[in-house]
C-alpha cells in the first residue's frame, strides 16, 4: 500500500489577519492546513483542539504577555516548532529570553530568504524531534509490553504451576495461534488470572 505523507499543519498568531495572509503566502510547500488566531489565549484554546506543527507569532499579540506565556507553550508542545517574529528594539531581549528552549527568533523587517530560511530550519528540527519522539513511544510501548508479559508469566507460574520456560512457551504458542501479539495473550491472562484454561 502506497504511504501517503501527511503535511504540516501551521498556527499563524497576529494582531491583524491581513498580515497572517501575508505570512501564509511566502510559506514554502509542503503545508497544509493554515489556521490563524489574534491573540495568545486563542491560540492557547486551539492548541488543545488540533495538533499543529509549526506556530508562526508575529508579535504584539492584542493580549500580549510577554515572552514567558510563549516559552510555556513551547514547552507543553515539544514536538511543535516555534517562529517569533518581533521588533528589532525587542530583539536582543527576546533572543536572550528564547535561551535554549527551541524558539527561533528573527526581527522585523525581515527578508523572504530569511523567514523561507528560518522555517526550513524549524522543518528539520521538527523532523528530528518527532523521529525521537515516536522511537521513544516505540520504547516505552516494548518496556510495557515486557511488563505486561512478565507479569503473565508470574500469574501462570503461580496459578497454573508452570515452569518459566513453560509459561514462556506457553504465552508464544498462544499468540501464534491466535495470530496476536504476546502483549494481547499477556492481557488476556491477566485478566483472567482465576479462570485460565490450559489448552494442550
Amino acid at each position: 500500500m502506497e504511504r501517503t505523507e501527511q503535511r504540516s499543519s501551521v498556527l499563524i498568531a497576529a494582531q491583524s489577519e491581513k498580515i497572517a495572509v501575508q505570512i501564509r503566502g511566502i510559506l514554502p510547500a509542503g503545508f497544509g492546513h493554515v489556521t490563524f488566531q489574534p491573540s495568545i489565549a486563542r491560540v492557547k484554546q486551539t492548541l488543545t483542539e488540533e495538533r499543529t506543527d509549526l506556530l508562526i507569532i508575529y508579535t504584539p499579540l492584542s493580549d500580549d504577555s510577554g515572552i514567558q506565556s510563549i516559552l510555556d507553550l513551547a514547552a507543553k508542545y515539544p514536538a511543535m516548532s516555534v517562529l517569533l517574529i518581533v521588533s528589532k528594539e525587542a530583539y536582543q531581549q527576546v533572543l536572550y529570553r528564547a535561551g535554549d528552549s527551541g524558539i527561533s527568533v528573527l526581527a522585523r523587517p525581515i527578508s523572504t530568504g530569511s523567514f523561507l530560511s528560518a522555517i526550513q530550519m524549524l522543518q528539520a528540527m521538527n523532523r528530528k524531534i518527532q523521529r525521537l519522539l515516536e522511537e521513544n513511544a516505540r520504547l516505552q510501548r516494548k518496556l510495557e509490553d515486557e511488563r505486561y508479559v512478565s507479569r503473565a508469566k508470574a500469574l501462570l507460574i503461580e496459578k497454573q504451576g508452570m515452569s518459566e520456560s513453560e509459561a514462556h512457551k506457553y504465552l508464544e504458542r498462544e499468540a501464534m495461534n491466535g495470530s496476536v501479539t504476546r502483549r494481547e495473550v499477556a492481557l488476556k491472562v491477566i485478566r483472567e488470572s482465576g479462570r485460565i484454561v490450559i489448552r494442550g
